[in-house]
């Protein structure tokens, strides 16, 4: 009983004016603030990135998590009251990226609504979770193709009729093994009845949400693909999932000319200097090879962007226009060899027709539709782009004087710049362009009726 006494009266003996059970809560309590404190002001909140961007699972998923300030994560996902756990794991450092396969079938889940739901912890005062309803797809769309052609040859043009169902996009996509730099992908556009020229067909129904919709695209064969090219047709929808056919398409192998072209001083400072705004320059061939090399795929990239403006519709009718009383001084698909004081010193492609009539001879919209670009477009100088449908443009270069403005609609025939020799031009003439969704392609099948009627108009019959 006097042990006792003595160990109640050792826990309240006074210590700087304090019991020591006061002392002793007082220093819990403060070590507890402390404790409290540091986790909530000097530990960072943790954060999970890239669920944000889960919409839909299709058959086969790969999700990609970024989680920061974290010491645990786990993720699960649930449908009809089950939970499915997907990740658990506490990382040794605060960062981690995350590869989460769900495979929907193989957890026994169905097609429908279903829950992700991601926890992270940094402390046990700093916690998130995130809550993502997300949409299970895993069939995936039909396409089939209606119409294609048997050969294309590089520089050539295609044109496919398509019909797809369930799908969100429909494209061509070009394989090309021995170039990967020549893999493009080609929109196909979800025709209406207005698409179809001089109204053909204008009796053809389609409804609100047709069950199978009817696609055109265009497509081209690059100048420089290679012969084990394939052209496919593929439709995806919003999961990701998507149906591929091969094209009947093959590739008829053609051979373009090459050529060598003198530079010399005279040229490069009249034309070149003004291009890069410089009058003197210590490295003049070096001055031409950033014109050509540089400046050149500048510009192809542009019409690459001008491109994705195109009308979702056919607004030209029948053979495109030459330059009146033009001679053809440069062809498509010519190799030049570009040579400074007898040296090579850049090679380039020529992916138009270059057109010599009259000086400032007056230029021709080649076919009706919309003016989506006029003005200075570096190595092109002057030029003026019409936008003919379905990705489908006409491109008229080193004009002198232009007499159209962006957005404007042009008829076939109608009088629109005059030639001139801007941008990198030699001498007075046209530089004419056909463009397929950005990529330019050999004009001379654009201006035989015959072969527009062949290989396009008759599809519209299919």
């Amino acid at each position: 009983m006097k042990r006792g006494k003595d160990l109640f009266y050792l826990c309240n003996e006074k210590i700087g004016g304090f019991s020591r059970t006061g002392f002793l809560l007082t220093l819990l309590l403060a070590v507890i603030l402390l404790f409290a404190g540091y986790h909530f002001f000097y530990i960072q909140s943790p954060e999970v990135k890239g669920i944000e961007a889960i919409n839909y699972l299709s058959a086969d998923n790969t999700i990609k998590l970024t989680g920061e300030n974290i010491k645990e994560i786990e993720a699960s996902i649930q449908q009809g009251g089950k939970t499915y756990p997907l990740l658990k794991d506490a990382p040794d450092t605060d960062n981690k990226s995350y590869s989460i396969k769900i495979k929907p079938k193989d957890l026994g889940m169905t097609d429908g609504k279903a829950a992700i739901t991601i926890k992270a912890k940094a402390g046990i005062m700093k916690k998130v979770q995130y809550d993502r309803e997300v949409i299970i797809d895993t069939v995936p769309p039909t396409i089939d193709i209606t119409a294609a052609p048997p050969y294309i040859s590089p520089g050539g043009s295609g044109f496919c009729i398509l019909k797809a169902s369930g799908e969100d996009s429909v494209f061509i996509q070009v394989v090309d093994k021995n170039n990967p730099g020549n893999d493009n992908t080609f929109k196909a556009f979800n025709i209406s009845s207005d698409t179809y020229p001089n109204n053909a067909q204008a009796g053809r129904k389609h409804s609100a949400k047709p069950s199978v919709s009817t696609y055109y695209v265009m497509f081209p064969a690059l100048y420089d693909i290679n012969e084990g090219g394939v052209f496919y047709a593929v439709a995806t929808d919003l999961a990701g999932n998507r149906s591929i056919r091969a094209l009947p398409t093959r590739l008829k192998m053609t051979r373009y000319i090459s050529s060598s072209i003198n530079i010399d001083d005279s040229f490069i400072k009249r034309v070149v200097y003004p291009l890069l705004n410089e009058t003197n320059m210590a490295d003049i061939a070096g001055a031409f090879k950033k014109v050509n090399e540089e400046l050149r795929r500048q510009s192809l990239n542009k019409l690459i962007e001008i491109s994705k403006q195109t009308e979702p519709k056919i607004l030209w009718e029948g053979g495109f226009l030459q330059l009146k009383n033009s001679k053809v001084m440069a062809k498509y698909g010519d190799m030049r060899t570009y040579l400074y004081n007898r040296s090579p010193i850049s090679k380039s492609v020529h992916l138009g027709y270059d057109l010599a009539s009259l000086e400032n001879a007056p230029v021709e919209a080649a076919n009706s539709g919309i003016v989506r670009f006029a003005g200075d477009l570096s190595i092109y100088g002057n030029t003026v782009i019409i936008d003919h449908g379905l990705g489908l443009m006409s491109l008229y270069g080193h004009l002198s004087t232009m007499s159209v403005r962006e957005g404007q609609k042009v008829s076939k025939g109608e009088i629109i710049a005059n030639t001139g020799a801007t941008g990198l031009a030699g001498g007075d003439h046209l530089h004419f362009g056909l463009l397929i969704q950005g990529y330019e392609v050999s004009p001379l099948y654009w201006w035989d009726p015959h072969w527009i009627k062949v290989n396009i108009t008759d599809y519209f019959q299919q």
